[in-house]
């Protein structure tokens, strides 16, 4: 069962995230609130800080990458949004190399899928679902996919084929998400 985000205490602490969400005291705070009330969203926030002080080959952060999976199922998807760290994808026209934002680091918007980047002046959609990330990567869209999806080499060109969770974990081995994407 979902979570419910966004009383009016949650939209307190959110606001004071979103005014700065690389600034990780108004993360542990909300963390601590949450915590007091006996919810569970805590975990999820604790889990993301410390994953993003570990280095990518560290084997604690791929431990806690496959626990903040299941968590993220039990929590309202919006609310995810605003504590998930993945990186930008198909900013390459405005870069030479890999966009160097990522989805923390943006300013917030009226839209809590939606972010904008300083860098490239564009609009970055955060894309809970692969068939989403296709249609904003069609429309020339810059996007931040959920770590909670489930990658593969090439997922997000309109031609890549459809896989099921079940299949993408047959199809292809853990090394090859995390080389690629830090699952």
């Amino acid at each position: 069962m979902l979570h419910p985000a966004f009383t009016d205490d949650d939209k307190a602490f959110l606001r004071a995230i979103l005014a700065n969400p690389a600034e990780l005291t108004a993360w542990l705070v909300y963390a601590d609130w949450l915590d007091e009330h006996h919810d569970p969203r805590a975990e999820f926030i604790r889990l993301e800080i410390r994953r993003g002080q570990l280095a990518t080959n560290d084997p604690e952060r791929t431990e806690i990458e496959y626990t903040l999976r299941e968590v993220r199922k039990r929590l309202d998807p919006k609310w995810v949004a605003i504590f998930d760290r993945p990186a930008i994808e198909n900013c390459e026209p405005a870069f030479p190399v890999k966009c160097p934002k990522r989805w923390e680091n943006l300013t917030a918007t009226e839209k809590l899928t939606v972010r904008h980047c300083p860098s490239c002046e564009k609009q970055v959609y955060y894309c809970s679902k692969l068939e989403e990330a296709r249609e904003h990567v069609e429309r020339g869209h810059c996007v931040a996919v959920s770590l909670a999806v489930l990658r593969y080499p090439g997922d997000l060109a309109s031609d890549a084929p459809e896989y099921s969770d079940e299949i993408a974990h047959l199809r292809f081995s853990k090394g090859d998400f995390d080389a690629n994407y830090q699952i």
